[in-house]
């Protein structure tokens, strides 16, 4: 059954939108929910955060490896079938979580969870916009990125609630029955969305270098900093990936099915809106990542403190991600891109020039400015995206958009890191030269540190203004119709 939004019900899409929703807020809730639980984690299972932190890397390479080949599954035998077959998984994987009797067991659970996520994640966008006509796709983002930042807000206050009352174990267990009732929602609601007469002629070899060259990528990304990253073994990972990358790009060419369809890219509003995703997710997480350092570090504030502003940035979307959607499907997607960008940009300026003096409203604006272009951009760009693509390939349109998103905040967070760490050293040794005591010299130089890098971050954002203004006018009668 090849199903579309042109037979599609009215109450049909919106029930599709609250089944696939719930599971994302969750899947949105994983993202926040478990660096919480890194101290608490390292305590129990007597083990620093650098091992910790692998269940941020392991959930990572999973979902990005896999994203776009379980995409194309999806596209050829069925949306529902690999959706479901996903939410199960990234059920199990909670299950395998909550009884993880040690560090190395809950590493390989967070693998499982994450290939569940890469299942679930973008085949379930995908079967959204399918029951949605296309004057009505963007509204049908929006709302959807509405529930993923409250997912988002409420994940690290929910996290420290649960680890107080129930134990780190608690951050995974509450979360299965949201799997389960989710599972049931999507056999029971969502219909099969298949391309009518399509064979799967599953690309190993695209598979498999993509897999491998995405992991040594990530790996390459987040262990850099604390390995150097003109050492050996990084220069080793890097070279790996750029090699295995280079080759999936050749099978790509070749092959009758491949993972990524090369050919969505010779659409400019498909590309240029697809870069502009990756621009903006690596200034917008080198922001991020570091902001908190200038504020517990560089002005002293605690730490709950801190976590209440930074929940700010996650505050705007919820409000604005519909209207976005809403707004997009009216007068196309390049002008609120545009909006977008420019206020990511000017939160980016303005968060530079923050320093000892700041206050807490200062601050507050920043991140609000922040939040605003967080709200506005998701929704145009992701139906930028899956507009420009074959209703056959929505599911792979999807898988790029995530992938562009996730592999833009990872790099953005190790441009942050290495950036931000060498600065320190430098401003830490021209300050000792100068007669500052030792507690002024640290607290000014994370200061001095982070407005640098940030600039950087600022300049960077500004490429993504460009990039949206050419991703054109849309054709609102091509692409996904």
């Amino acid at each position: 059954m090849n199903l579309d939004a042109n037979n599609a019900g009215g109450a049909y899409k919106w029930l599709v939108l609250i089944a696939v929703s719930i599971a994302n807020f969750s899947a949105a809730l994983d993202m926040s929910i478990v660096v919480v639980s890194f101290p608490r984690l390292a305590d129990v299972f007597n083990t620093d955060a650098s091992t910790v932190v692998w269940l941020a890397i392991a959930f990572s390479i999973a979902e990005l490896g896999l994203l776009l080949t379980l995409a194309r599954v999806g596209d050829a035998i069925g949306r529902k079938r690999v959706y479901v077959f996903g939410l199960a998984v990234y059920t199990v994987g909670l299950i395998f979580c909550s009884i993880s009797p040690n560090i190395t067991m809950l590493i390989m659970s967070r693998v499982v969870q994450g290939a569940g996520a890469a299942m679930t994640l973008t085949i379930g966008s995908a079967i959204v916009v399918a029951a949605f006509p296309r004057e009505q796709q963007g509204r049908a983002i929006g709302i959807f990125s509405m529930l993923m930042s409250a997912g988002l807000i409420a994940g690290p206050a929910l996290g420290g609630v649960i680890i107080d009352v129930l134990d780190w174990q608690g951050i995974f267990y509450t979360r299965i029955p949201v799997g389960i009732i989710s599972l049931i929602m999507a056999l029971m609601v969502i219909k099969e969305q298949k391309e009518s007469g399509a064979r799967l002629q599953l690309d190993l070899g695209g598979a498999a270098t993509l897999l491998v060259g995405t992991g040594c990528l990530l790996l390459y990304l987040n262990l850099g900093g604390d390995w150097g990253y003109l050492s050996i073994r990084a220069l080793v990972l890097v070279i790996v990936a750029i090699i295995l990358l280079g080759i999936f790009i050749y099978i790509e060419r070749k092959v009758i099915q491949p993972v990524l369809d090369l050919s969505l890219f010779r659409n400019r509003v498909f590309s240029m809106a697809s870069i502009t995703n990756l621009i903006q997710m690596t200034a917008g997480s080198t922001g991020l990542v570091l902001i908190p350092f200038f504020l517990i570090g560089g002005l002293l504030l605690s730490t709950s403190t801190v976590g209440m502003l930074m929940a700010i940035i996650a505050v705007p979307p919820v409000i604005l991600s519909p209207i976005s959607g809403w707004l997009s499907d009216r007068i196309g997607n390049r002008i609120p891109m545009v909006v977008a960008t420019i206020c990511f940009s000017a939160a980016l300026f303005s968060a530079s020039r923050l320093g000892i003096e700041s206050s807490i409203l200062d601050i507050a604006l920043v991140l609000l400015l922040f939040g605003v272009g967080m709200g506005i951009f998701m929704a145009p760009n992701q139906s930028a995206v899956i507009g420009a693509a074959p209703r056959r390939n929505l599911a792979s349109a999807m898988g790029v958009a995530n992938t562009m998103r996730l592999l833009g905040s990872s790099i953005g967070t190790a441009l942050a890191g290495a950036l931000y760490t060498h600065q320190l050293l430098v401003n830490q040794a021209r300050m000792a030269e100068q007669d500052i005591t030792s507690n002024l010299i640290e607290q000014l130089s994370i200061i001095e540190s982070y407005q640098f890098v940030i600039l950087i971050a600022a300049f960077i954002s500004i490429a993504s203004i460009l990039t949206s203004v050419l991703v054109g006018k849309q054709d609102k009668s091509s692409g996904s119709v």
